[in-house]
């Protein structure tokens, strides 16, 4: 029998204005933004799963005006509703009209990515999902400052090392038995990818916005 249960990672004081990038803020409103243009959404609603700094949600709620409901198992953060993405049904019978699910799957051990997958599609037709991708690189730099310089950058996954648990993260992306075709086709299973990409402001992410397969 499975007794694993999710616990408490990231205590409330990690999560503060220097720690919660704006670059990373920035891409999550217009992934949003982006889905609720394309589908022509009228008054979105919107799930945010983990809390964290809490930024997307003032500036999507307040700023927009979007209904937006939060879920963290962490009752500190004070979510809307307490609970782990493994379990959504557990906790909702309505749907979303988007989750937006940003570096939270790799909390949970990697065997429960495709179960919680499953339960994203379950709630939400279109599901933003963030992932961590391990990567290493060097940058070399040439020119006469500051008339002209320039960068040049060497980056790979770390595809020959193997991840161990550092307290926080379970898997990433990029790691050797973690590649991301195989993230992708686990997500496959589910969605439809719309969008993918590594955002050049917050390289060590790995953005999906995704529609669930009918």
């Amino acid at each position: 029998m499975d007794n694993f249960k999710a616990n408490i990672q990231v205590k409330k004081e990690h999560y503060n204005f220097v720690q919660g990038s704006y670059l990373h803020l920035y891409n999550q409103v217009k992934d949003v933004f982006d889905v609720v243009k394309k589908n022509k959404i009228i008054n979105p609603r919107i799930l945010i799963i983990g809390v964290g700094d809490d930024l997307l949600k003032i500036v999507l709620e307040n700023k927009f005006k979007f209904t937006i409901k939060t879920m963290d198992i962490d009752p500190e953060l004070k979510p809307n509703y307490v609970g782990s993405v493994d379990d959504l049904q557990k906790v909702f019978s309505e749907k979303f009209d988007i989750v937006v699910c940003a570096h939270v799957l790799e909390h949970l051990p990697y065997k429960y990515f495709n179960k919680s997958l499953g339960q994203l599609k379950s709630i939400a037709d279109n599901v933003v999902i963030y992932l961590p991708i391990a990567k290493v690189g060097v940058s070399l730099g040439f020119g006469i400052y500051p008339l002209f310089f320039k960068k040049i950058y060497f980056i790979s996954t770390w595809f020959f090392k193997k991840h161990k648990f550092d307290g926080q993260h379970y898997w990433e992306i990029g790691v050797r038995e973690h590649s991301l075709n195989k993230t992708r086709a686990e997500i496959k299973k589910y969605f439809n990818i719309e969008k993918e990409y590594n955002p050049e402001n917050w390289l060590y992410s790995y953005n999906f916005v995704l529609k669930s397969k009918k």
